[in-house]
């Protein structure tokens, strides 16, 4: 099973976006994508449980989320 990550725009909103899910009590992890053009800067996070809620937070508080991308489990 792959890692779902939420697609941001910068690293910054990334950063951002990690600390507000913090606060609601979700753990996220800033992860660096490869880089194309859906992708922005290249940066997600890694949101290990209810992805969906996370988003929706996201979106909720102003940060854009530009898609959602899945990636191998291993490192």
């Amino acid at each position: 099973m792959g890692k779902p990550i939420i697609l941001l725009s910068s690293v910054t909103y990334a950063m951002r976006g990690r600390d507000l899910l913090m606060r609601y009590g979700k753990k996220a992890y800033v992860e660096r994508v490869a880089s194309n053009g859906k992708t922005g800067c290249g940066y997600g996070l890694y949101v290990p449980k209810d992805v969906d809620e996370a988003e929706k937070i996201l979106k909720e508080n102003g940060i854009r989320v530009l898609g959602r991308s899945e990636r191998d489990g291993r490192k």
